[in-house]
């Protein structure tokens, strides 16, 4: 009886009579399968997207026991033009819903879907119902076209569906029914909620249940109802001392404690109390905010306090996918990076070490779907979106390699990221091709030096390779230049009438700043000439990083005085960084005009002349590019850099012809 009264309580909604999706372009046979069969899927593309698709291939997403789950699918071709797979269902198959692809083209199914329920089976009414409401997206996988969308009244109506032949499930909905309730209902719900939370914890509950209880506390108005809050949690709390509430509390406490060698032991007795293993059916929302957090604040704590690394390196297996990529990027990129770039030398062996024991172990989990994504993706999704996040450490890994001479594994690790960077990441074009000259490919090399061109990817190096495979070929040195320029015509083209549609024109303040070479440089002495400013600094690796692309415009103009370079040293904290900015110049080899930035005499940093114009142009961060015309007018300037010398090069160039052009 108590079930009844709490699906009219529920449920005082119009029912409506509903079908299976009867659209002649999905079809399941047999058409009234159970859990565990075997069933063909049939797919009519004419009058889809995917009318003319030469391929097509899919997702099932299947509910069953509350949960999603989704899988890939591969379908063949029919004499009838349609597209067909088989596939066996779980032992607890409640509904599926299906999406197909050709190559970018997704066909959702639109208003109907391509779903298929599974009436017998526990949780097929409610996941039908919640599915296709935005406002339980947190709780399912996220792939329909916003036109299936409906509303909580009907959402509410199949809750009721749900537990009218299946009353067993009202621990497993009972959040969903007084949420939607709630929402449809002008009534005050308190009492609903109280009543129905005190049955619940009534029943021996799942991990997923007891999560629930949580979330259908949250329903209450607070503090009117902290009393009946406080005794429900001390119930759970003590019904289920290991648990998801339990958990979700240490997790808390943990990552805000703040004396280091308490938080190291009680993460002890948290691992003891709470093993990972036991809790991979639930995601908490304390979990998703704090865990990861709380695990670093450790790892990190003994890298800072200790300068201890075998922590953090002695978890690689245990610790979360974005835990992993986070110890790639602090423990290998970033020391690798700032060695390479002259910032700040490090052991490269030890880097070495590091990234032998982290980047294996990324890669091996690209095979399994961490927690937060099942039923959210499939595997061959998750393996993409895996790729893009390792990319860049996984190009890292392969510069190490290469320094090491481990040339097997180093082109290994440079494939794998091809899709990603190959032709749009200058570092990795020049990698990879002194990988292909090693390997004596060279007619490959010079194919894919000229497709890196026409994207305008390439650094000197690439270009001197490519020189030299011309000037191998008996064409003439004079010639080259010409021959590069047309390899990135149609690109240069577009991005010119961007850069040129970018220009400003505002009156900037004079500088006078110390110069490398002696004496003062004053803007004021430029009258008719072109400046290029360029603020940097020695501590700054994308500064560095950009330096080969501003040398290379500085070696195009190196014969014409009406155009000056001047590498402004800024915000600079060590005592010696004028002895450093030098040694770092004639180390790179360098012509640069180094200016000093004057001291602030508001707060006594170097960066007086940076501070104005920041101010002055609304801009912060280095590298900082500023270019000034024959007039001393502002005329462009640029925040960062991008990765490309070739096309930091070119943008110089094309704005200093302008200017030039636009003087006469």
């Amino acid at each position: 009886m108590k079930i009844f009264k709490l699906a009219a309580l529920f449920f005082s909604v119009t029912v409506a009579s509903y079908a299976q999706n009867e659209s002649k372009r999905f079809a399941v046979s047999p058409e009234a399968p159970k859990s565990g069969d075997e069933i063909t899927i049939t797919y009519d593309p004419s009058g889809s997207i995917l009318k003319d698709a030469k391929q097509v291939s899919g997702r099932i997403y299947t509910h069953g026991s509350f949960k999603w789950k989704v899988a890939d699918i591969t379908l063949k071709p029919t004499a009838d033009k349609k597209w067909q797979t088989k596939v066996k269902l779980a032992d607890d198959a409640a509904l599926i819903t299906c999406v197909f692809i050709s190559d970018t083209l997704i066909d959702k199914g639109g208003k109907d879907t391509y779903s298929w329920m599974i009436p017998p089976t526990k949780s097929s009414y409610s996941g039908w119902g919640l599915l296709r409401n935005e406002s339980f997206a947190d709780q399912h996988p996220n792939f329909l076209d916003p036109v299936s969308t409906i509303n909580d009244t009907i959402s509410l109506m199949w809750i009721k569906y749900e537990l009218q032949y299946h009353p067993e499930s009202r621990i497993d909905v009972f959040y969903e029914g007084l949420r939607l309730t709630k929402n449809v209902k002008p009534i005050d719900m308190t009492k609903p909620i109280k009543n129905e939370l005190k049955f619940v914890i009534g029943n021996n509950l799942n991990n997923l249940q007891q999560y629930k209880v949580q979330k259908a506390l949250d329903l209450l108005e607070q503090p009117a109802n902290k009393a009946f809050t406080d005794s429900v949690q001390k119930v759970m709390l003590t019904k289920y001392p290991n648990g998801v509430w339990a958990r979700d509390i240490e997790i808390k406490k943990i990552f805000t404690e703040n004396d280091f060698a308490k938080k190291v032991k009680a993460y002890e007795d948290f691992e003891k109390k709470f093993p990972q293993s036991n809790f991979q059916d639930v995601l908490t929302d304390t979990e998703a905010l704090y865990y990861d957090k709380m695990f670093k604040s450790i790892a990190y704590g003994y890298i800072v306090n200790n300068k201890d690394y075998n922590y953090a390196i002695n978890s690689v297996k245990k610790v979360s996918y974005t835990n992993l990529i986070d110890y790639a990027w602090h423990l290998v990129g970033i020391p690798f990076d700032r060695d390479q770039e002259g910032s700040e030398k490090t052991n490269l062996e030890i880097l070495k070490k590091y990234a032998d024991a982290i980047i294996p172990e990324m890669e091996s989990r690209e095979a399994h779907l961490p927690k937060d994504k099942v039923g959210e993706m499939s595997l061959s999704q998750w393996q993409e979106l895996a790729l893009q996040y390792g990319a860049r450490e996984y190009f890292t890994y392969a510069k190490l390699l290469e320094i090491f001479k481990n040339y097997d594994l180093e082109r290994k690790y440079l494939d794998k990221v091809k899709p990603l960077m190959a032709y749009k990441n200058a570092s990795y074009n020049e990698v990879y091709v002194r990988m292909l000259l090693r390997e004596g490919k060279t007619a490959e090399a010079k194919a894919f030096m000229e497709l890196s061109a026409k994207q305008n990817q390439i650094t000197p190096a690439t270009i001197a390779s490519l020189k030299d495979l011309y000037l191998k070929e008996g064409k003439k040195e004079a010639d080259f230049d010409a021959y590069l320029h047309s390899l990135k015509a149609d690109n240069n083209e577009e991005h010119k009438k961007k850069l040129i549609s970018e220009l400003i024109n505002l009156p900037i303040a004079g500088f006078e700043m110390e110069s490398s070479r002696g004496g003062k440089a004053k803007l004021a002495d430029q009258k008719g000439k072109i400046v290029v400013l360029d603020f940097w600094a020695t501590w700054c690796g994308p500064c560095k990083n950009a330096m080969p692309g501003m040398n290379m415009a500085v070696n195009k103009y190196k014969a014409d005085d009406n155009v000056k370079f001047y590498f402004v040293d800024t915000q600079e904290y060590i005592k010696d960084f004028k002895a450093q900015t030098q040694a770092f110049i004639k180390e790179k080899g360098y012509d640069f005009t180094i200016l000093y930035d004057g001291k602030n005499p508001k707060t006594g940093k170097y960066d007086e002349t940076y501070e104005k114009y920041a101010k002055a142009f609304h801009f912060s961060g280095i590298p900082q590019k500023m270019i000034i015309d024959q007039n001393g007018k502002l005329r462009w300037q640029s925040t960062g850099y991008f990765g490309s010398p070739s096309e930091l090069a070119d943008e110089i160039s094309i704005i200093i012809e302008y200017l030039k052009a636009e003087k006469k």
